[in-house]
């Protein structure tokens, strides 16, 4: 009886969240500083290309993030700039979401350039753990991932991509039972081989997709928000599962801009 009320308010939840604004909806916004405005304009493509009240929404997400994680410096000194990109790029990932804290993540390393995991004993640019419930970046790339919006190369996306799917195994909100709908419909098409054949020949996909699924769904992502037309052109049954899994219309938020 409660997994069929769970179901049924779930259900409720669906179509309201796909139909309205209400993953987004905020009574009393939080609001940021002026120079951190000046950071997601110069920074955040996505934040650039959203509607005044739709910055309103992501700046209050940015805040609570923030507020929300401990952003630890290792061998580095953490700034405001760096709390607020790093929340701006996990805000951007959950941006269609109900559920958007990252609740099973407690802190952001952050090294100023490659460094030694001890925990996978070689060198990395950046890493998810979700049994010591942090992600770390390696600052350099973290910018380097930011800083040019279409190469399908981005760090912080990459990474929170991990830490969003890692959360979501186990939470049972509408938010994480939609994403692992979408993402089970896109296993399901891959085990199909002339579906496996098209998205070999698309040729779109750099090969560390195909290391495991858990990489495949990030590299997948990055490509969303990065070159959506091409992603949408090449490979536009996947095209649309990402775009439900993460309730994100992208192409529509980046044509707001022009």
């Amino acid at each position: 009886m409660i997994r069929l009320f769970t179901y049924f308010i779930n259900s409720i939840k669906g179509i309201l969240y796909v139909q309205t604004n209400l993953p987004q909806l905020v009574f009393f916004p939080k609001k940021i500083l002026e120079e951190q405005r000046v950071y997601l304009n110069k920074r955040s493509y996505f934040y650039s290309c959203l509607n005044s009240k739709d910055k309103i929404i992501f700046e209050h997400r940015v805040y609570k993030f923030i507020k929300g994680h401990n952003f630890i410096g290792n061998e580095i000194e953490i700034t405001l700039e760096m709390k607020t990109l790093v929340a701006a790029m996990a805000t951007t990932l959950t941006f269609g979401m109900h559920k958007y804290l990252f609740s099973q993540v407690n802190s952001i390393i952050i090294y100023p350039e490659s460094y030694y995991s001890t925990v996978l004993k070689q060198m990395h640019k950046g890493e998810t753990n979700p049994k010591l419930r942090l992600v770390v970046f390696s600052w350099i790339d973290f910018l380097d991932g930011v800083k040019v919006k279409n190469d399908n190369l981005n760090l912080a996306l990459h990474e929170f991509s991990h830490a969003l799917h890692f959360g979501f195994l186990i939470n049972q909100s509408y938010s994480g039972l939609n994403f692992k709908n979408y993402y089970n419909k896109i296993l399901i098409h891959l085990k199909n081989k002339d579906n496996q054949k098209k998205i070999i020949d698309a040729n779109y996909l750099r090969e560390y997709a195909f290391e495991n699924q858990y990489e495949f769904l990030a590299v997948l992502i990055e490509h969303y928000f990065e070159t959506p037309e091409i992603f949408k052109e090449k490979l536009p049954i996947i095209f649309m599962y990402v775009q439900k899994m993460l309730n994100i219309d992208i192409l529509k938020i980046y044509k707001i801009k022009y």
